[in-house]
C-alpha cells in the first residue's frame, strides 16, 4: 500500500484514509466478489497509471475473471496481474487467454489454485503463440494434466518472450509432457526459470531434462522437488552438469536420492563453473555419503567464490593433516589425485579429511 503526498489535488484525505482503515479491518482478503471485480474492470478500462492488481484468493469467479479480462483488451498500463486462489475456472482462464493475444503490456499473469484443468492451459498455450510480452506465468495447483501440460510445452518451444513457467503441483502432468517440455527446453531460448515440484516427473522425465540440459544455456533456476525421480535421475542431471554452462539453482528436494547419485553428481560437478545452489535435503543420503556430499558443497562454494559472491573458506590445513590416519593415506591419495586442478589446497584438505573420516567407519 503506497500513499506518498501528492500535492493538493487528488488527496484522499482524513475521510478517505478512515474509509480505507475500516475496509482493511472487516476483512483481511477483502471480500471482493464478482461485483467489485466488475467494478474493477470498468475502471480499468480508463486507468492509465495502476500497474499492479492482486486480487488473490478473492472470490471473483468466472464472471469476474471475464470483465478484467475484457478490461485487458483495453488497458495499456497494467504489467501485472494477481488471481491466485479466485475459483475462476477454466472459463475464467480461458476469457483472459483471449484477452492476452490482444493486450501487449501485461508481463506476469498468476492463476495459481484455479481449478483450470487442461482446458485452460490449452487456452494459455494459444495465447503464449501470439502474445510477445508475458514473461510470468503461474499454474501451481490446478490440474493441468497431461494434454494441458503437452500444450504449454509446445508453445514454450517457439515462445521468445516468457521467462518464467511455474507448474508446481500438478501430479496429473507424467512423464510424457515432462519429456516434452525437456525437448522444448532444447528451442527456447528465453526462460530462465522452470517450476514442476511435486508433478511426476519421474526418472525417466528427469533423465529427458538432463539432456535438455546439455543442449540449453540460458535456463538458470530448476525446481524439482518431490518428484520421486530417484538415483537414477538425479544421476543424469549431475552429469548432465558438466555439460551445462547457464544453470545456477537447482532443487531437488525429497527425491529419494541416495549415496550412489550424490557420489555420481560430484562427477558433473567438478567440470560446472556456474551451480551455486543445489538442494540435496529430504533424500536418502546418509552417512556413508557424506564425503560425497561434502564435496558438492564445495564445488558450489567454489563456483559462488568464482562468480563473486563472497564466500570464501578460511581454514588452516595443518590441523587438517593432522586428522588424517596413516592406515587411510594410499587410498587417499589415490582418490586425491582424481581432484579438480582448480581446487585450492584448503579445498582440497577439507574433502581429504572427510574421505579419511567416512573410510576409517
Amino acid at each position: 500500500l503506497n500513499l506518498p503526498y501528492g500535492g493538493s489535488n487528488g488527496r484522499m484525505g482524513d475521510g478517505g484514509a478512515m474509509a480505507l482503515g475500516t475496509s482493511l479491518r472487516q476483512n483481511v482478503r477483502n471480500g471482493i466478489g464478482i461485483e467489485g471485480a466488475v467494478a474493477l474492470a470498468v475502471a480499468l478500462q480508463h486507468n492509465t497509471a495502476l500497474t499492479r492488481l492482486y486480487l488473490k484468493f478473492n472470490d471473483i469467479g468466472s464472471e469476474g475473471a471475464t470483465a478484467i479480462a475484457a478490461a485487458l483488451r483495453h488497458n495499456g498500463m497494467l504489467t501485472v496481474l494477481d488471481l491466485s486462489g479466485c475459483n475462476i475456472g477454466a472459463e475464467g482462464v480461458t476469457a483472459l487467454a483471449s484477452a492476452l493475444c490482444v493486450n501487449s503490456t501485461l508481463a506476469e499473469l498468476w492463476l495459481d489454485h484455479n481449478h483450470s484443468g487442461s482446458a485452460g492451459a490449452i487456452a494459455l498455450a494459444g495465447a503464449l503463440r501470439v502474445n510477445g510480452t508475458l514473461a510470468r506465468i503461474a499454474l501451481k495447483g490446478n490440474g493441468v494434466g497431461a494434454e494441458g501440460a503437452l500444450a504449454l510445452a509446445d508453445a514454450v518451444s517457439g515462445n521468445t518472450s516468457l521467462r518464467s513457467l511455474s507448474l508446481e503441483e500438478n501430479d496429473s502432468i507424467g512423464r510424457d509432457a515432462v519429456v516434452a517440455i525437456a525437448a522444448a527446453l532444447c528451442h527456447n531460448t528465453t526462460l530462465v526459470q522452470l517450476y514442476l515440484d511435486g508433478s511426476d516427473v519421474s526418472s525417466e522425465g528427469a533423465a529427458a531434462l538432463a539432456s535438455a540440459l546439455r543442449q540449453n544455456g540460458t535456463l538458470k533456476y530448476m525446481s524439482l522437488r518431490n518428484n520421486r525421480i530417484g538415483s537414477e535421475g538425479a544421476a543424469a542431471l549431475g552429469e548432465a552438469l558438466g555439460h551445462n554452462s547457464g544453470l545456477t539453482v537447482l532443487d531437488l528436494w525429497g527425491n529419494n536420492i541416495g549415496n550412489a547419485a550424490a557420489a555420481a553428481m560430484t562427477n558433473g560437478l567438478r567440470a560446472n563453473t556456474t551451480l551455486i545452489d543445489l538442494n540435496l535435503a529430504g533424500n536418502d543420503i546418509d552417512d556413508d555419503g557424506g564425503a560425497a556430499s561434502y564435496e558438492i558443497r564445495e564445488l558450489v562454494s567454489i563456483n559462488m567464490e568464482a562468480q563473486g559472491l563472497a564466500f570464501t573458506v578460511k581454514k588452516s590445513v595443518s590441523p587438517i593433516m593432522n586428522a588424517l590416519p596413516v592406515a587411510a593415506m594410499p587410498n587417499l591419495l589415490a582418490r586425491v589425485g582424481k581432484l579438480p586442478a582448480r581446487y585450492s589446497l584448503t579445498t582440497t584438505f577439507r574433502i581429504v579429511k572427510e574421505l579419511s573420516l567416512s573410510m576409517g567407519r
